[in-house]
């Protein structure tokens, strides 16, 4: 049996961390072309982002995008250029929450995992506004990658976690209350 990937992992945590019978959940299936796109595929859905999560206390809608590597950095699309080669970050994700941050009450972010690091391999996870996702990358010129100093430095909102012997649990609850 093959081992899941690392993203799908993350993205199960994250769902597991929230808590149900506070917030209401909604992820987008991913198309079945998701992962590995051919020449042979004409159309392929493009999601907007991976989590819609609710807060009728707040009344926020949160569109998420989720994102890891076990790099030290993620590289992005750019989000005004034509790149045809595919980058962590891809220019729809971007420019779908940069569209959903005209609406009032819609809090479009991504969160980025940031997986084996130090000697004790452990995680990191921070929730980024697409606003300050988007200054962040005026800010870092002429980069082609980000790493996790760059988006704490540019608005990067830490979610702390407890590793339950192999998987995490992220404190999202707290987030979600605490986002207005």
């Amino acid at each position: 049996m093959a081992s899941k990937n690392s993203g799908k992992v993350f993205e199960e945590d994250i769902s597991k961390s929230i808590d149900r019978d506070r917030f209401f959940v909604h992820r987008l299936k991913d198309s079945a072309q998701a992962y590995k796109r051919s020449r042979g595929v004409s159309f392929c859905w493009d999601n907007p982002c991976d989590l819609f999560v609710f807060n009728p206390l707040t009344k926020t809608l949160f569109a998420i995008e989720e994102k890891t590597t076990k790099y030290k950095s993620f590289t992005f699309d750019d989000p005004d250029g034509d790149d045809k080669e595919s980058k962590m970050v891809k220019r729809h994700q971007i420019l779908s929450l940069t569209d959903f941050s005209r609406y009032r009450g819609v809090y479009p972010m991504f969160l980025f995992n940031f997986r084996d690091i130090g000697d004790d391999k452990i995680q990191m996870t921070y929730a980024q506004h697409i606003d300050d996702f988007r200054k962040m990358l005026d800010n870092i010129g002429n980069k082609k990658s980000f790493n996790m100093l760059d988006v704490i430095k540019n608005g990067g909102i830490k979610i702390d976690g407890i590793k339950k012997r192999t998987r995490y649990t992220w404190d999202m609850d707290r987030f979600f209350n605490s986002r207005v």
